[in-house]
């Protein structure tokens, strides 16, 4: 029988650590080269296994930026990083001379199209603004396999549109679906701009705070990009 590092029984002494690499969140690959080191000797079988729950870990994180429900929630990053971690997982399975889990990578391109159909939904209902840029949908949909055809006209749209970032559509996002959102103000202090929106009488029903500091303590270009894009995206009468 051939050895399927996926399918393989885990022995009971190391399931506490694939658990950690499988959820390790954004880094993989350093949660998999910290379990190594910290486990020292093992067979080849159980390094396998390490492995494959990484290639898991990579997944769990690209079926999270391609969920549509997830627009805007904490959790979410973006079709860019989706893309980025597409090319990780690739480039990790290159170096295993591994496949991915056949039915989870095959899965990735319906996903994508079911971000699409919610993406076009979305606009249909008034957003204005897209959640990727047409590029990042094309770099997503090369490495899945998902032909564009059928979604041409969207991108099409997609592109005459403001795309916010990651950040910015989890800002964007919590403004504007506050109820019975009035009027706008934001603050600026400590490197740091507060936007909040307001009722009728005044009184804030929800904010967001974005930074505007780079790693170098100094403004960065790109927060306040991003910040005077939310703030012109929140079509809400400043005060």
């Amino acid at each position: 029988m051939t050895y399927d590092p996926y399918a393989a029984p885990v022995p009971a002494w190391l399931e506490d650590e694939i658990l950690l690499v499988e959820n390790s969140g954004e880094m993989p690959q350093v949660a998999l080269a910290e379990s190594l080191h910290h486990l020292g000797e093992m067979s080849r079988e159980e390094r396998g296994l390490l492995r494959a729950a990484a290639v898991r870990a990579y997944l769990n994180i690209i079926e999270r930026d391609l969920e549509p429900a997830h627009v805007g929630q904490s959790l979410f990053r973006g079709l860019e990083r989706a893309g980025d971690n597409l090319e990780r997982l690739r480039a990790f399975l290159g170096t295993l001379g591994w496949q991915p889990p056949p039915g989870r990578w095959a899965a990735l391109a319906p996903r994508l199209a079911a971000y699409l159909e919610a993406e076009e939904q979305a606009l249909d209902q008034g957003r204005e603004y897209a959640s990727a840029s047409p590029e990042q949908v094309r770099r997503v949909a090369g490495l899945v396999g998902l032909d564009l055809g059928p979604f041409a006209a969207l991108l099409e749209r997609m592109a005459a549109l403001p795309s916010p970032d990651f950040l910015g559509l989890r800002a964007i996002e919590r403004l504007r679906l506050a109820p019975g959102g009035a009027a706008k103000r934001r603050q600026e202090a400590g490197g740091k701009a507060r936007l909040e929106v307001m009722d009728g009488q005044g009184a804030p029903l929800t904010s967001a705070e974005l930074n505007l500091m780079g790693a170098d303590d100094c403004e960065d270009p790109a927060c306040r990009q991003r910040l005077e894009q939310v703030w012109e995206l929140l079509k809400l009468p400043e005060v």
